[in-house]
């Protein structure tokens, strides 16, 4: 299958762009069956990896999107039963969140999906490519970093 960028090389954004969808549109075909999306996955992962529980401003530093859309995310998974949220017992402007025993439950299954996921994204590629790769992804993060720093 040919794609528009074969034949008309666009910008690294564009490229970046159509490969960050491709990802999601993959996972959310994968996560469908359990009712999730993958920014949800993403938070339950988090949640899980943290080992305990975890205030709602690091969850929003690592997923590095606004409060009000951890607020969504967060209100979603709790109506699912899968997180809850209570107030910090030492502040309390502070919501701390946790998994409920649902939510822990499909911690492998996510894995699966995103060792499937990531697996299909390597395809075809060799271990020094990889490398590589990584290393480029990173620097391009890198300078969109610094740059926004300095704006």
């Amino acid at each position: 299958m040919k794609f528009c960028f074969d034949e008309h090389p666009a910008h690294f954004g564009a490229l970046f762009g159509y490969c960050d969808h491709q990802v999601h549109k993959l996972m959310g075909r994968m996560l469908k069956r359990y009712d999730v999306s993958p920014m949800q996955c993403r938070t339950l992962m988090f949640l899980h990896d943290a080992e305990g529980s975890v205030n709602q401003k690091t969850l929003e530093r690592h997923l590095m999107i606004k409060p009000s859309t951890v607020n969504g995310i967060v209100d979603r998974l709790e109506e699912k039963g899968l997180v809850y949220r209570t107030v910090s017992a030492t502040d309390g402007r502070c919501r701390i969140l946790a998994l409920t025993e649902e939510g822990q439950r499909f911690h492998d299954d996510f894995q699966t999906v995103l060792h499937q996921v990531n697996e299909r994204l390597e395809r075809g590629f060799t271990q020094e490519e990889k490398a590589q790769f990584t290393a480029f992804l990173l620097r391009a993060g890198r300078n969109l970093t610094d740059e926004e720093e300095e704006a």
